[in-house]
């Protein structure tokens, strides 16, 4: 329960230890600026009766944490974030020489489709804008492939322990031992536990968004499903899942996504690189 139901639910690092002499301990993280929190069991019963005690008094210790998490309000991503992103297509010429001519320090960068290389969809966000690339017959542009080999400028990506995001733009071919906690690659969930300590699953963004923003006093979550999940936010899921799988029809272009799709790709590149600059001028990285 402790782990499950507490610390995967709102992000907090967990991490037992248990001595010969039959002492329990659990250190619990439950936010980046605070300390941990260490909870103890001197037991004679066997290992596990020991690690269900040491959890039932952490549960007991942290009913403070536990009810101040429980009385935020859940929203999503885009009721936290409504504005529409500025949207342009890598197509653009003109785009691309923008971003050039300003060459931002730092991009967040996010993929739709990532069972494939590349990807389905590639989105690059700045705090101004955001490119989205369709792949044009399975190549990635130029400008793109320029950005990505471009050491001066710090990628910023929120990928899963398995690099996927990372791994279907080619970025791991020379990179295999990096710890993408310093540039020019950065993935929060890396820096994250880093700081705060190992989850036993990923935290994923809107969890990550949540602990580096905390005056949204909110907790971010997906959206509910709804019947067989082919609506709203789940069908943009899935469509794009459904084009890597080759059950649906490759994109050609931008235009192939509605105005809803695209504003769901980009919110996630632009979120990446809002939790990416929180966590540098909070001196974390």
């Amino acid at each position: 329960e402790l782990e499950q139901a507490v610390c995967q639910k709102y992000g907090w690092s967990i991490e037992y230890t248990y001595s010969d002499g039959g002492t329990w301990l659990v250190e619990i993280r439950t936010s980046l600026s605070n300390g941990s929190r260490v909870f103890s069991s001197q037991t004679k019963s066997g290992k596990k009766e020991g690690k269900q005690e040491v959890s039932a008094i952490a549960l007991q210790g942290l009913q403070e944490d536990i009810l101040r998490e429980e009385s935020k309000p859940v929203k999503e991503l885009v009721q936290i974030f409504p504005d529409p992103i500025q949207i342009f297509d890598s197509s653009s010429s003109e785009v691309w020489d923008r971003f050039w001519n300003e060459t931002p320090k730092a991009v967040g960068i996010d993929v739709e489709g990532n069972q494939i290389s590349p990807p389905v969809l590639i989105q690059v966000s700045t705090n101004e804008f955001t490119i989205i690339e369709v792949p044009s017959k399975k190549v990635i542009s130029p400008n793109l492939k320029k950005l990505l080999e471009d050491d001066t400028i710090v990628k910023a990506f929120c990928d899963n322990f398995s690099h996927r995001d990372k791994k279907s733009l080619g970025l791991l071919s020379s990179t295999t031992n990096y710890n993408f906690r310093e540039p020019p690659i950065i993935d929060l969930e890396q820096v994250i536990t880093n700081t705060m300590g190992r989850s036993k699953v990923p935290r994923g963004l809107s969890k990550i968004i949540s602990l580096c923003m905390p005056e949204l006093n909110a907790r971010i979550g997906k959206p509910k499903a709804s019947g067989d999940k082919t609506t709203g936010r789940y069908q943009r899921i899935g469509r794009f899942a459904m084009i890597e799988q080759g059950k649906a029809k490759p994109l050609q272009s931008l235009a192939d996504l509605s105005s809803a799709e695209q504003q769901y790709a980009a919110l996630d590149s632009w979120c990446t690189l809002q939790a990416y600059q929180r966590l540098e001028d909070a001196e974390l990285l």
